[in-house]
């Protein structure tokens, strides 16, 4: 945690502030270890206090060592104020995409100071993930990678899609996970043209495609994997689409490395299917950061001008979507290494039949 201070504080002077709020749960856990739901972060270049209520000063004090623990009483931001008074800040940054207008208001009317919206800059420092950030989420995703075994255990025509998403999100709890990452997506026939589509409670069928996108957190870190697969048979236009989309996938996470530019790594896989002509079924963007969230920078989509460096994590997901006939998305996680890149997901990505 003192090294993430320490890089932290490198934006007070770049904002030219002497303090910064951070009030996002996720950014205060990143920054200070703390996991209670309830807390606000002052950090200057002196100072690093941790507000919270009375609930949370045992827990606090016990995981947030480089912090000096407060109690806010009935008012939040008036038990604010005393603490800005005394330290004689002039100008507290505060994280502009996190806080609503009506907070911003409030900050305004009880804070003694100047307030300067800072952007994203706990998100950019999140996007380099430490070698045991990396470690956590590589035990994580093995984890998937036996979910993946049990999946194809369990799975079979005539089953229900939210009872596979049932029994998969028990199956991870007792690995250890401590919750989902997301809902988990079971779209079977026709419902794989979404490529959002939730576990519903149509019954999967012989000669139906069927996408299964899940993650769970483990240690605090997301994981998230997709694969497709066949049940009883496969035609031929399944498997043309399955392979297209598996070089598409192939190729992009080879192309994994420092210094290629997140658009340019889209481009990799968008340019296969591109050619082939299904340039129209594939909308949305190649892949995501994921750490502490499952969705989080750096984003990987034709827009993007974020250059990957070394311990960035991400997703990568190239898909066809056909409206009426069904969808192929293929996703594993990979993380920028100095050499080039390393895929933490390693289940088998060639076409499963399930008879």
């Amino acid at each position: 945690m003192k090294s993430r201070l320490d890089k932290f504080r490198k934006i007070l002077t770049e904002f030219s502030i002497d303090a910064m709020l951070i009030s996002s749960p996720v950014n205060r856990r990143y920054l200070s270890g703390f996991e209670g739901t309830s807390g606000i972060l002052l950090i200057s270049r002196d100072e690093a206090i941790l507000v919270t209520d009375f609930r949370y000063l045992e827990q606090a004090a016990d995981q947030a060592g480089q912090f000096e623990i407060r109690r806010w009483q009935d008012d939040l931001y008036k038990s604010l104020a005393p603490i800005i008074s005394e330290t004689g800040w002039g100008k507290l940054g505060f994280e502009g995409r996190h806080v609503v207008y009506s907070t911003y208001q409030e900050m305004i009317e009880k804070l003694p100071v100047e307030l300067v919206p800072v952007g994203d800059a706990v998100e950019k420092q999140r996007m380099q993930k430490s070698k045991s950030e990396i470690e956590t989420m590589r035990r994580g995703a093995k984890v998937l990678d036996r979910a993946f075994e049990f999946i194809l255990s369990y799975i079979k025509p005539g089953l229900p899609e939210n009872e596979l998403a049932l029994e998969l999100e028990i199956y991870l709890l007792r690995q250890g996970a401590e919750e989902r990452s997301f809902r988990f997506i079971v779209a079977s026939g026709e419902r794989g043209a979404m490529p959002h589509g939730t576990a519903s409670n149509r019954i999967m069928q012989e000669g139906d495609l069927v996408t299964i996108d899940y993650g769970a957190v483990f240690e605090g870190y997301a994981t998230d994997m997709t694969r497709t697969l066949a049940l009883g048979k496969a035609d031929q236009k399944q498997r043309e689409i399955y392979e297209l989309v598996l070089e598409a996938q192939q190729e992009a996470a080879r192309a994994v490395k420092p210094g290629i530019k997140a658009s340019d790594l889209d481009a990799v896989a968008r340019d296969i299917i591109d050619r082939a002509g299904y340039a129209n079924y594939f909308g949305h963007g190649l892949g995501h950061g994921i750490g502490l969230e499952t969705h989080e920078q750096p984003v990987l989509n034709p827009r993007s001008t974020t250059i990957l460096e070394p311990g960035m994590t991400v997703t990568v997901e190239p898909g066809v979507y056909i409206k009426g006939w069904g969808g192929v998305r293929i996703e594993d996680m990979a993380c920028v290494t100095a050499a080039g890149g390393e895929v933490l997901t390693a289940s088998s990505r060639e076409l499963a039949v399930i008879n």
